[in-house]
């Protein structure tokens, strides 16, 4: 399985696709502050409800779901 990767706010994300037991597809990402390794930000969550046609659908999802998680630490001043 590939894993998607993309700079968004000074943040990475990887997300990587997930097959689920329906045969589905979902995701797990990991979000840190770019080049300060995990001792700044460092989230790892997954999704499991629902599920996605395929891999590249479901690291779409993965990267949307990551980028509002990132848009709402900025907002709260938490990083």
């Amino acid at each position: 399985m590939e894993i998607a990767s993309q700079e968004y706010k000074g943040f990475t994300i990887e997300v990587t696709p997930l097959k689920d037991c329906e045969d589905r597809w979902d995701f797990s990402y990991r979000i840190q502050r770019a080049g300060q390794g995990t001792a700044a930000v460092d989230i790892t969550r997954s999704q499991t409800d629902g599920g996605h046609a395929n891999p590249e659908i479901a690291c779409v999802a993965g990267i949307e779901v990551a980028r509002t998680e990132i848009d709402n630490l900025l907002a709260k001043g938490s990083t």
